[in-house]
């Protein structure tokens, strides 16, 4: 893998200003970054952005002139199912990158993914924001503390019913059919669920299946016709023996993200419908007698992250006040902006690194398959391992439609035992 230098002064593009809006607001603020170009094809979210953009940033809504600017890193923004593609362009090329959704959308791409980064010797990072919410991160430092000992079990909830708003995306884009969210399948958004879990714990799947809810009523009332399931739960095992029961994107309400670790010391959670607390329940033998409770306790983690308040260490970064709200539960898009920069630089490492960014796509593609075959287990490919990945290149089933509109597998579950000529041996 060649060597890079490290960054000290970014010049930086964001691919796609619906979602990389928020991107453009945060490194901005970030010092020794320049955001030099920005590429978008609706005009009304370009009119959107203008007033936030820097002044000098290139604007272009074609994707070529874009992509041909000088720049050390890209911000990909753009499709949910779109990313792979883009991403090995830019790695081509040199560039950095940092990707808003799943890393691929087939198991080909996700090979191909980690060709071209082991091959430019760029960097690859996964804008995992839910990690970042304030109760997901003490999550993480409890069981780093070994509060919970070893992980057994684990539980994720993404609860967005969006069906019931009025479907603003068929006003950005007059082709609604090929619209993403029209095809996405309930296990593939799983960046919010599985994705938290994972580096909570810091474990990756190894075999994975799934099952859905199909609702005629909602193929009826939602905006999704073509997906027509509320929900979907996906059984991962984890390469440290636990096993997770998440959900994807579900359109049962309320909203909530919600996560639970179980361990052979106790369980941590986060609390419902709020996106700091945090409660820590001990193994009753190992709770002293007499305690309040039984040893269990709810509780707000005092740091930065929970009270919107930065510290000295983190304002030498960046333009911005002491206390301010940057976007997801108070400061995730900020926190997500500020680790690609400082991972550029060579002063951090993500978590979600091209490798564990493919596991977690692959661990969507795969449950998807298992529902749609009945439930059957999959095993997750192994991407750092060239030679066992190798064979999953030929893999290029997709529930999204391509340019002619055309989809190789559906997006429902009431659609069963279609793989068998897919199965990759």
């Amino acid at each position: 893998m060649p060597r890079r230098k490290k960054l000290k002064q970014v010049r930086i593009g964001i691919f796609g200003l619906h979602r990389g809006l928020s991107f453009v607001k945060n490194l901005k603020r970030i010092k020794g970054v320049t955001i030099v170009a920005v590429c978008e094809k609706l005009d009304a979210e370009i009119e959107k952005a203008k007033e936030f953009l820097p002044e000098g940033t290139l604007i272009f809504k074609d994707f070529e002139e874009f992509y041909n600017v000088e720049m050390d890193a890209v911000v990909l923004a753009n499709y949910f199912h779109e990313h792979a593609k883009y991403a090995i362009r830019f790695l081509e090329k040199g560039v950095h990158v940092l990707s808003e959704t799943t890393a691929a959308p087939t198991l080909g791409e996700c090979v191909e993914l980690c060709q071209a980064v082991e091959k430019s010797g760029c960097k690859y990072q996964l804008a995992a924001n839910t990690s970042w919410m304030p109760g997901v991160r003490e999550l993480q430092t409890l069981y780093k503390n070994g509060t919970v000992g070893d992980a057994i079990f684990g539980e994720a909830e993404y609860l967005h019913p969006w069906e019931s708003e009025p479907s603003g995306f068929n006003n950005r884009d007059k082709n609604a059919y090929t619209h993403w969210r029209k095809h996405l399948p309930r296990t593939y958004y799983n960046m919010h669920s599985l994705g938290a879990l994972m580096e909570i714990t810091g474990s990756v799947p190894v075999k994975v299946s799934g099952k859905a809810c199909y609702s005629p009523k909602f193929t009826e009332a939602m905006s999704a016709p073509y997906v027509g399931d509320s929900s979907s739960v996906t059984i991962s095992e984890m390469d440290n023996g636990a096993v997770f029961t998440t959900t994807g994107c579900s359109s049962l309400g309320p909203i909530s993200k919600w996560f639970r670790i179980a361990g052979d010391k106790g369980n941590i959670e986060t609390l419902r419908f709020d996106q700091c607390g945090v409660r820590i329940d001990p193994m009753k033998w190992l709770v002293e007698e007499g305690a309040e409770n039984n040893g269990a306790k709810i509780y707000y983690p005092e740091d930065a992250r929970s009270t919107g308040i930065f510290t000295d260490k983190e304002i030498k970064y960046a333009d911005l006040p002491q206390s301010t709200k940057t976007g997801h539960a108070g400061n995730c898009d900020f926190w997500i902006a500020l680790y690609f920069i400082k991972n550029l630089r060579g002063e951090v490492e993500p978590f979600f690194n091209v490798y564990r960014a493919c596991a977690l796509s692959a661990a969507a593609i795969l449950s998807w398959r298992s529902v749609l075959n009945g439930g059957k287990e999959y095993e997750i490919p192994d991407f750092t391992n060239k030679r066992t990945r190798r064979k999953y290149l030929i893999d290029r089933v997709s529930p999204f439609p391509d340019e002619n509109g055309e989809k190789s597998v559906p997006s429902a579950s009431k659609d069963y035992n279609l793989f068998d000529k897919y199965e990759i041996k």
